[in-house]
């Protein structure tokens, strides 16, 4: 946990600025019209909770989800073949921002001169996901700067027997990209 709030650090002091910002002067701007209408007392709370304790609740479900999603990411890495990614080259980590903008680390490798990332998908964390990124240049004055190939494994129902049955079904997808 302490690797993933060093990481984020930057990040979830400016989310909690701005939350807490944006919520205080809402109610700033609403005292202005209605001041004489609320008591010392309720203003007092108001402004603890849209201060404190409201922009500390939206970073702890920041934070519990990111943790949440890597608990999962370790879950399948226990597992056999996961557990022996570094065989294969999966030594490296990556920084990898999620889709709620925390990021954490990702392992990643290389295969037939590809780039690959390991991470776990956020809909059905039982499913491994192996992402190609691919670069291309321009087709038909149309740039695309990055596109996916994706491996989704569910682990719960398709069992990889080795780390060699893994590595053969990635260097089958690198094969892939490459012709295609």
């Amino acid at each position: 946990m302490n690797e993933l709030l060093e990481l984020n650090k930057g990040f979830l002091i400016k989310g909690y600025l701005w939350i807490s910002g944006i919520l205080t002067c809402g109610f700033s701007i609403y005292l202005f019209f209605f001041f004489s209408e609320v008591s010392i007392k309720w203003i007092l709370i108001v402004y603890s909770i849209t201060f404190f304790f409201a922009p500390l609740l939206v970073l702890f479900g920041w934070i519990s989800n990111a943790m949440n999603i890597r608990k999962h990411r370790k879950r399948i890495l226990n597992k056999k073949p996961y557990n022996e990614l570094e065989k294969i080259g999966f030594n490296k980590k990556a920084i990898k921002p999620n889709y709620n903008g925390l990021s954490d680390y990702i392992l990643f490798g290389e295969i037939n001169g590809y780039q690959i990332t390991f991470d776990i998908n956020i809909s059905n964390p039982k499913i491994a996901e192996f992402i190609i990124y691919k670069p291309s240049g321009i087709v038909d004055k149309i740039d695309f700067s990055k596109y996916t190939f994706s491996k989704k494994i569910d682990t719960s129902k398709e069992n990889l027997n080795s780390i060699q049955e893994l590595e053969t079904t990635l260097t089958k997808m690198t094969r892939l990209v490459k012709n295609g």
